[in-house]
């Protein structure tokens, strides 16, 4: 019992401590990334990503506005200050703020598998050599092909809009596409449900994880990461309805 009497106080001290006079604004990507995350036709922020932050501040009494934008913008205004907190973010992508700021990341949100993903077919795989351009996200970075990339054995085509990518795959303009697995599985299914995707077996997986981050409000962090030690079957819940392990 005063092991709970200690954490209820901690929280508390934690939510006074963070200045409630305003909404506090959480920068989020605009692209569709179904399932954690996306902006519906009425310019609405949704997906697993939402449903766990209303969670959290509805709990903690804390007003938040999302605020969609590209990635690139996202960038700056993170660095900016413009907006407090921002969702996705990961250490590894520290170098595109170009900035020395401090930036504080909560414990990992999503596990993410990121992958070079190509047509499933009945003939053989593709060899690995023959694969000349990989259809990725503009802004985003590409740590499982960086190697690649960098010697030129592959070149990067970007597009802004995520579906894109199906259709330059699809309409074999690129040979393969690098993104998010879960993403790609169900753009395909909906976009074209006579084809499907499978990872190159050459091209090793790369995983990760969505974490949120803020310069300015660690204390927000360190809230942020009992939330989800305090709640975690509520969390566990909601991914599982977005079909997230």
């Amino acid at each position: 019992m005063r092991i709970i009497n200690i954490i209820i106080v901690s929280i508390w001290l934690l939510i006074s401590s963070i200045s409630t006079t305003h909404a506090l604004t959480i920068g989020v990507e605009s692209t569709s990334y179904e399932p954690y995350y996306y902006v519906s036709t009425e310019k609405k922020y949704q997906g697993a990503a939402r449903d766990i932050f209303d969670l959290f501040f509805q709990v903690n009494q804390l007003n938040i506005d999302y605020s969609p934008m590209p990635v690139p913008r996202l960038f700056n205004e993170f660095v900016k200050g413009t907006i407090e907190l921002k969702f996705p973010d990961n250490p590894l992508w520290a170098k595109s703020l170009k900035s020395d700021v401090k930036v504080h990341y909560s414990d990992p949100i999503f596990d993410i598998t990121e992958s070079v993903l190509v047509l499933k077919s009945d003939k053989p795989e593709v060899v690995k050599s023959e694969i000349k351009t990989v259809g990725t996200i503009f802004g985003f970075t590409t740590p499982g092909i960086a190697s690649e990339i960098k010697d030129n054995s592959l070149t990067a085509t970007r597009t802004k809009v995520v579906e894109q990518l199906i259709h330059m795959l699809v309409s074999e303009r690129v040979q393969a596409v690098y993104f998010n697995k879960n993403v790609a599985m169900n753009l395909i299914k909906e976009m074209y449900p006579e084809e499907s995707l499978v990872q190159h077996s050459k091209f090793p997986a790369f995983n990760y994880a969505y974490h949120l981050s803020t310069i300015n409000h660690p204390k927000l962090i360190i809230l942020f990461n009992k939330f989800l030690v305090s709640h975690a079957e509520q969390v566990t819940k909601i991914k599982h309805r977005y079909g997230l392990k």
